[in-house]
């Protein structure tokens, strides 16, 4: 992009933008193993899952999901840049998993039922 007052090519995305995004894109990550590491030992029987679980990681994918790609279409529509229009359907999806994360984690300590 170049400035019409300097004429001067300047970065489309500030760095520190897309070193948030970055950071925000990790953070998701982590949330994310976190809650598969947590499913998988609860199939495995090494961790209580509450009931419905299995059905409810598979349930949960198609709306999630959906509202990341709606909010995404919302800021590219918007006019957003690339890096905004990315935070905006990351938003949903780690708020999704961060929920997950907390409420398998609860289930901390208690043993599966045989």
């Amino acid at each position: 992009e170049i400035t019409p007052v300097t004429g001067v090519q300047t970065c489309a995305l500030p760095i520190f933008e897309t070193m948030r995004l970055g950071w925000a894109m990790a953070q998701l990550g982590a949330e994310v193993q976190s809650v598969m590491t947590l499913r998988l030992m609860g199939l495995a029987g090494c961790w209580a899952l509450p009931p419905g679980e299995a059905g409810r990681m598979v349930s949960e994918k198609s709306p999630a999901w959906n509202d990341a790609w709606m909010k995404a279409a919302q800021a590219t529509a918007n006019g957003a840049t690339s890096v905004a229009v990315m935070d905006a359907a990351l938003k949903p999806l780690h708020r999704k998993a961060k929920a997950n994360r907390k409420r398998l984690s609860k289930q901390r300590g208690q043993l599966p039922l045989f």
